[in-house]
């Protein structure tokens, strides 16, 4: 093997290394059972999964300054998902559960973000 294809195997192998670990630290569980609903950059609430009863499931409707709307579901074992959205595309309700701390379930359209928190804040 001549230098150079030492080098590039080099560099190929560090960048799969690093982009195995970013992958890897992106979805580690979430330690939080905090959760903040924000709009427009506005914390509307902030939730501790951990408070809500197993066999209840809750919805949160949050309308949005053009009209639309997402329905935010809290449900059994204590998770949380958008469970319905007048959106266009509907990647919010695609998304699932939310389940890493870096990975929060986001609604371009009507600028609705639920993600992982690290304790009460001001909100609901």
């Amino acid at each position: 093997m001549t230098k150079g294809v030492k080098i590039c195997l080099a560099a190929a192998v560090t960048i799969f290394i690093a982009a195995a670990l970013a992958v890897l630290l992106l979805h580690l569980p979430a330690e939080s059972t905090y959760v903040e609903i924000v709009q427009d950059g506005k914390v509307l609430y902030t939730l501790d999964l951990a408070e809500y009863d197993d066999e209840t499931v809750q919805t949160i409707r949050i309308d949005s300054p053009d009209g639309g709307y997402n329905i935010v579901e809290i449900s059994e074992g204590n998770k949380i998902c958008i469970s319905e959205a007048d959106c266009p595309d509907k990647t919010c309700v695609n998304t699932g559960y939310l389940r890493y701390e870096n990975v929060p379930i986001v609604c371009l359209p009507h600028r609705l973000v639920v993600k992982f928190a690290d304790g009460p804040q001001n909100g609901g």
